[in-house]
């Protein structure tokens, strides 16, 4: 009895033991098909920064595959993303993979121009903190409950 316990538990470590240092490897740029990937920004550049950059240069990096559709959302406090005042001010630098330094609006036009990428800028966020007034940089017109009900992705900053 011993035995048959010590051999069925010799197999059992034996198979996990496998398993456990089976090599993975991911293939990070095959993407079947299109993907929709929302980058949503809470949070106020004025106050942090470098989480701004982060989605912008995240958003930039991702936009870069022919198979990503990528939309910068902009809600609450990340609003002041869309004021191209606040956006611009000279004291906002990212560092990115491309450049080593650049200004958080350039990086943002840079994003905003190419491949028909996207920057929505969340109306009800807006009108609480600019009235009336039209966004510099984005859109307020999308249809926002579509957008995120038809998205593959969305990564939080």
């Amino acid at each position: 009895m011993f035995n048959k316990f010590r051999k069925t538990f010799i197999l059992a470590v034996g198979i996990a033991t496998f398993g456990l240092f089976q090599s993975v490897n991911a293939d990070w740029s095959a993407v079947d098909g299109d993907q929709d990937i929302i980058i949503s920004l809470q949070s106020n550049p004025m106050t942090d920064p470098e989480r701004a950059c982060l989605a912008v240069t995240f958003a930039r990096m991702l936009s870069g595959n022919p198979n990503a559709n990528v939309t910068l959302f902009v809600t609450l406090d990340g609003v002041t993303l869309a004021d191209e005042s606040v956006a611009s001010s000279r004291r906002f630098k990212c560092e990115t993979p491309w450049e080593s330094e650049i200004s958080l609006q350039e990086s943002l036009d840079i994003f905003i121009g190419g491949n028909d990428n996207n920057m929505v800028v969340c109306p009800l966020c807006w009108k609480s903190r600019y009235g009336s007034e039209d966004p510099d940089n984005g859109t307020k017109t999308a249809n926002i409950g579509t957008m995120i009900f038809n998205a593959d992705k969305i990564l939080d900053f």
